[in-house]
């Protein structure tokens, strides 16, 4: 049976108030079947929270899913992170214990359901795509705080807020939403 693969980071910012985000891709064999980033607004964040955010996401993801597979490969460049919920390390963040938990728990589900759970460190330069989605999400964040003054652009098909991103053929109004929801709007300067 397919094996599924998790490719998960996180990221933070300091500056701006702190803000923190998440991204990770879920393959199964080379194909990717589900992206997904987004920022994380909460008084605890941190680099290692935005870590375990990313491997919980993504997990939960998986069992919300109809995919086949025989066991879950999650790929992760958070030596802490890895190293704990493997058990090498002790959890000494109170800022962390929940967030350990709760992917103890979603490993335990998996493995309920005869599925194995693997979580293994990888460099960095083996998890760019992740870090991508987590460095995307902090770009839309930081970009719709710079427009908050100007009139806000609202996609039409989900309500999310729309921000100004350049792409190959140029600047274009991109969903926030994405991916679940991938709405463009042609960007037309003044």
């Amino acid at each position: 049976m397919d094996n599924i693969i998790l490719e998960a980071d996180g990221a933070y910012r300091g500056k701006d108030g702190g803000v923190a985000s998440y991204g990770y891709l879920v393959k199964k064999n080379t194909e990717t079947v589900r992206e997904d980033y987004n920022i994380l607004l909460d008084e605890r964040v941190t680099n290692n929270y935005a870590e375990y955010m990313a491997v919980i996401k993504g997990l939960k993801w998986i069992k919300d899913s109809d995919l086949e597979f025989g066991k879950i490969i999650v790929r992760s460049d958070s030596q802490l992170v890895v190293k704990q919920v493997n058990g090498e390390w002790s959890v000494n963040s109170d800022n962390l214990k929940d967030l350990h938990k709760e992917v103890k728990e979603l490993i335990r589900y998996f493995e309920e359901k005869n599925k194995s759970v693997e979580i293994e460190h990888v460099g960095r330069e083996n998890n760019v795509e992740a870090d991508e989605l987590s460095q995307q999400a902090l770009e839309d964040h930081l970009l719709a705080k710079k427009l908050k003054g100007e009139d806000k652009k609202m996609c039409p098909e989900c309500g999310e807020e729309m921000v100004v991103r350049e792409g190959e053929y140029g600047k274009f109004w991109g969903c926030t939403g994405y991916p679940d929801c991938d709405h463009t709007e042609k960007y037309e300067e003044d």
